[in-house]
């Protein structure tokens, strides 16, 4: 299908007023390269990912939890959640045992080898946090966490609308 000449026009002009830096992805995915370094070099371990500290998280704070829930509370997909699982258990930072309501379905909770590497790697991730949010003022650090979260948490819109 022929694109019009006015819709290519205006197309044109949208390309030549973009801003990187004014982009969201682009600036997500600064910020996630920042957060990846960081992450290695605060915590100088190589054992537990940020994702697999916040199942790890999850899991000491709010005990045993099906596959499921725990995919939601650190909103992740079943798929990657079951194979981050699969290595995490392998290592014995997790185990999984028969859901007391319902033998169909399993639990997952944190072992005691999980909680040691965990208690290990929470002062450095506090510091990073720290270390992130450096050149924001404490009130724009809140404002900037609620507005993450509230994007991140915000029910998806119809792309074509």
């Amino acid at each position: 299908m022929p694109v019009e000449k006015d819709d290519a026009d205006s197309t044109a002009a949208l390309a030549r007023q973009w801003r990187l830096e004014s982009g969201i992805g682009f600036l997500l995915r600064l910020l996630e390269a920042k957060y990846d370094g960081l992450y290695q070099s605060v915590t100088r371990q190589t054992d537990i990912t940020p994702r697999q500290f916040g199942v790890l998280m999850a899991l000491l704070q709010q005990g045993p939890m099906t596959p499921s829930a725990l995919a939601e509370r650190i909103s992740c997909d079943r798929n990657t959640l079951s194979e981050m699982l699969k290595r995490m258990t392998a290592r014995r930072l997790i185990s999984k045992k028969s859901h007391p309501g319902d033998r169909r379905s399993i639990q997952v909770q944190i072992t005691a080898k999980g909680t040691s590497a965990l208690m290990a790697v929470v002062p450095a991730a506090a510091r990073l946090q720290d270390l992130m949010l450096a050149p924001l003022s404490h009130d724009d650090r809140a404002h900037f966490l609620r507005c993450m979260l509230l994007i991140a948490k915000s029910a998806p819109t119809d792309p074509s609308a």
